[in-house]
């Protein structure tokens, strides 16, 4: 069963693709951790990376049952999100990396069969943004600055494996889906599954 991960800027579509995605092709969607899980107060240092690890187990259960299963939000996302902002405020690479080098080596965590990067021009965000009264998004500004290193992220990341990494124009949501669902063969047909540790050790330098 193939399992994607849906990723791109706040206002882009990805909750709205995996829900169409839901109702015409019955996949099952791991919500993000905001989503998913409430923090607690305090929250503890590992608390974030932990329930990554958990969407990642609930992912890989649901594959069993699923012929399509879609990961809404990376569960490498601290790396490449704590990094756009200079670590300012945030766990530093350190702690990002022994963690995630631990989890991937005693094989709880990894990569998904494929990603769906989704983009749009800044204008067109935050009209969505705007006309969007269902999510309150507060960060929105905040999160503009995260679009320029993610897709150097996953751009890097398909130089390591090609085609790991589809990036799509959001146009809309028809349009994700036809281009979600006509690509998830070419991500069976990777020449081999990329080494978890290797791809990782390659992308967390991808400042």
């Amino acid at each position: 069963m193939t399992l994607i991960c849906l990723e791109g800027p706040s206002a882009v579509g990805k909750s709205t693709t995996s829900k169409a995605l839901v109702e015409q092709y019955a996949a099952y969607v791991v919500p993000e951790v905001n989503q998913l899980f409430k923090r607690p107060t305090p929250e503890p240092t590992y608390w974030y990376f932990e329930r990554q690890v958990e969407r990642w187990a609930i992912a890989q259960a649901k594959r069993k049952t699923h012929e399509l299963v879609v990961l809404d939000g990376d569960p490498f996302q601290p790396l490449w999100y704590n990094w756009s902002f200079d670590f300012v405020d945030w766990q530093p690479l350190s702690v990002l990396r022994d963690f995630y080098r631990q989890q991937i080596l005693e094989q709880n965590l990894g990569f998904p069969d494929g990603y769906i990067v989704l983009s749009i021009n800044e204008a067109e965000l935050r009209q969505r943004k705007e006309n969007d009264l269902t999510r309150e998004r507060s960060a929105f500004t905040k999160h503009l600055r995260i679009i320029e290193p993610q897709q150097r992220y996953f751009q890097a990341m398909n130089t390591q494996v090609p085609g790991l990494v589809h990036l799509i124009e959001a146009m809309s949501v028809e349009n994700n889906v036809k281009h979600i669902i006509e690509g998830l063969p070419s991500f069976t047909q990777l020449p081999e599954s990329p080494n978890p540790l290797t791809l990782f050790d390659f992308v967390k330098y991808c400042q």
